[in-house]
């Protein structure tokens, strides 16, 4: 049977077991937790593009995902933080590969601009996770399905009873011969009647039914047509009340294949979240006498804490005689801020997704494991930060956020946009203000027929977390095609004046091992043994920031015996920017040209020097030397540049005023000089 299936994500800005591992590359991170297989798709990687998810089975067909697909076979896709999708997948999913106790689950990503998925880029991606041992009973309670598995064990009265020639069993049961599994039917139990399902039919409702050479599944949508509500303890439950019956051979046998997972069950008071889970819920426990528990384990997004994590995090678990209960404080660690809009107002919702594992023996089925996952969602509530935004012509925003009443913890000098190194320009008790400019801090744009909207975000983030608790997006749109008349008054222009700067530059002198300047030597390498004749590379680079505005300028170079720049002896290899032409040979430039390891020219200067530069009629001035530069940074769009940063050689005149300019110094060596080129033992 081949399902029709279409499914068209459009990833947009959004406010923000056993044994655990996982891999992470640049489209995505897997992660394996217990019988569980995660797998989170960047959104960086995916941003403003159309995405179709397809599961890819055994025989290599692939199936596209949809709402209801996912439910009836294992999958769930919720969007997460930072505009990103999460996949999860279930070991016993439609199209997994189960094999001893690892369960494999093949995924191919289309991606694309347009919505009809024309010119898509196509990614595959296989993940294998261990499992195991199976407990006899296992459940899921996923946020769009349950799930039961059973053991199937044949009683071994039955083996006994068997014999060894088969009988035909279309002359017992004409209806179970056209059913191509071991699985037979599905009987619903209800208060007012019992349903029996063929297999194919009750895959047509919507219920996903398996089994594998030791198990039988069922996999339930909560909006099946037998699922019922309940009550117990007060929390409500989705319930199917349901027996399996699967052929053994020319033998029919029956599991109980009921499930109930909680739909309810939280409160929040006194900025606490409670959730609260009974044990041991009647439908679970049919027939039942003695119960106990085995383990009760929590955590956060399917990962296990310990107690000691628990408590840093302030997180509380009770297990007591009849329900389990978490209590979470709203804001804390693990969870995230989303911002809403209600009837005008500006608000914020705490979301945190929980999950609960919980084993128990009874006298009946022996071990019973159940997870639950749990997306948790506070009320609306205002906003302790709120933003305002006066998006100038001329590409320069300026941001101001506002401390609201309640937030009182929030420091809003830990504000920051999407580009974390972007932080307030002025900051007081409840407001921090940002001014930048659209191409930077982060800044993303759309563009379409008659606009161009920058996209950013103001974020908070605890010390030491990277994963922000408030997340406000903001928006600046400008129409492409649009005409403004001002007026202009020409102004005698005042003198140039001159404001020292302040900032950290990354600055780098290094020694290539030929002209072509492709490789430089390694650390490991020093002390470089030069001979006479021979010429030394060098190549001194502005490695942070990395504005194309900037332009690297070389002062003075020179050479000394020792470490320190300024220690005597000194030899002179370039002069006020100028090559020295004193020495035997002449300091030559090289120019630099745009390559894949060279994004900014502009950012390098290379020169070459020869080692006779340090000779004295025949003799050589020192053996070891090490190589200095001292660095000033112009910026190319100041106006005059040539008054204060000229670009031309001035000999026996400094160039550079060094208060006006962001300036450095840079060293590299030692170099050891050989007068003849032999080798030395």
């Amino acid at each position: 049977m081949k399902l029709s299936l279409v499914q068209r994500l459009l990833l947009t800005g959004i406010f923000f077991s056993g044994v655990w591992t996982q891999e992470t590359s640049g489209l995505m991170s897997l992660e394996c937790s217990g019988n569980l297989l995660r797998i989170t798709l960047s959104a960086e990687y995916l941003e403003d593009k159309y995405l179709s998810l397809f599961v890819i089975d055994q025989s290599g067909t692939a199936w596209e995902l949809d709402e209801a697909m996912a439910a009836q076979c294992g999958y769930t896709v919720t969007y997460r933080i930072w505009r990103s999708i999460e996949f999860r997948a279930s070991a016993l999913s439609c199209h997994s590969h189960l094999e001893e106790d690892v369960f494999t689950v093949t995924i191919q990503i289309k991606a694309s601009h347009t919505p009809d998925m024309s010119n898509a880029t196509t990614h595959l991606k296989s993940a294998s996770c261990h499992y195991g041992p199976w407990s006899p009973r296992e459940l899921i309670c996923e946020s769009n399905y349950m799930e039961v598995s059973v053991r199937r064990e044949v009683p071994q009265t039955i083996k006994d009873f068997i014999q060894d020639e088969p009988e035909d069993w279309s002359l017992v049961f004409p209806e179970a011969k056209a059913e191509e599994a071991s699985i037979w039917q599905i009987v619903f139990h209800q208060p007012e009647e019992k349903r029996a399902l063929l297999l194919s039919n009750a895959w047509g409702a919507g219920y996903g039914l398996n089994t594998t050479d030791s198990r039988v599944l069922l996999r339930v949508p909560y909006t099946a047509a037998q699922v019922q509500l309940i009550e117990d303890q007060g929390i409500t439950f989705s319930v199917l009340r349901s027996s399996t019956f699967y052929k053994y051979q020319r033998v029919i046998l029956m599991l109980d294949t009921a499930v109930a997972c909680p739909v309810d069950g939280v409160d929040y008071t006194n900025k606490t979240i409670t959730w609260t889970v009974p044990k041991y819920t009647p439908p679970l426990s049919a027939g039942v006498t003695t119960s106990k528990d085995v383990l009760v384990e929590a955590g956060v997004d399917l990962h296990k804490l310990s107690a000691k994590e628990m408590a840093s995090r302030k997180y509380v678990l009770l297990n007591e005689l009849k329900a389990i209960t978490m209590k979470i404080p709203i804001g804390a660690e693990g969870g995230y801020y989303k911002t809403s809009v209600d009837n005008g107002q500006l608000g914020v919702k705490y979301t945190i997704n929980l999950f609960l594992e919980h084993q128990w023996e009874d006298n009946k089925r022996r071990l019973t494991k159940n997870t639950i996952i749990k997306e948790i969602e506070t009320p609306f509530e205002q906003a302790e930060v709120v933003i305002t935004s006066k998006c100038l012509p001329n590409g320069t925003v300026i941001i101001t956020a506002i401390k609201l009443v309640g937030g009182e913890d929030l420091d809003t000098a830990l504000l920051v946009l999407r580009d974390r190194q972007c932080k307030p320009s002025l900051v007081t008790e409840k407001t921090a203000i940002f001014k930048f400019n659209v191409n930077t801090c982060g800044t993303s744009r759309k563009f379409n027929s008659t606009t161009v909207t920058y996209e950013n975000e103001v974020l908070y983030f605890r010390p030491s977390n990277d994963t922000p608790i408030y997340q406000l997006k903001f928006l600046c749109s400008y129409a492409v095609k649009q005409t403004a008349d001002v007026q202009y008054e020409s102004k005698k222009s005042p003198p140039p004046s001159v404001k020292p700067g302040f900032g950290c530059l990354a600055l780098s002198l290094k020694l290539f091992k030929e002209k072509s300047y492709s490789e430089p030597y390694q650390e490991s390498e020093y002390p470089v043994v030069k001979y006479l004749r021979e010429a030394l590379y060098f190549e001194v680079e502005l490695l942070q920031p990395k504005d194309a505005r900037l332009d690297l300028n070389l002062d003075d170079c020179w050479a000394t015996s020792s470490q320190s720049q300024d220690s005597f002896p000194q030899w002179h290899i370039l002069v006020h920017g100028c090559e020295n032409d004193q020495g035997s040979y002449r300091t030559v430039f090289h120019k630099v040209n745009y390559s894949l390891r060279v994004k900014f020219p502009q950012h390098l200067k290379r020169f070459e020097v020869r080692m006779f530069s340090f000779v004295q009629d025949t003799s050589l001035l020192q053996e070891q030397l090490y190589f200095h530069c001292s660095v000033v940074i112009c910026n190319t769009k100041q106006q005059p540049l040539d008054i204060f940063c000229p670009s031309r050689c001035n000999p026996g005149k400094p160039r550079f005023a060094h208060s006006a300019h962001p300036h450095g110094q840079v060293s590299s060596g030692p170099v050891l000089v050989r007068k003849k080129n032999n080798k030395e033992r």
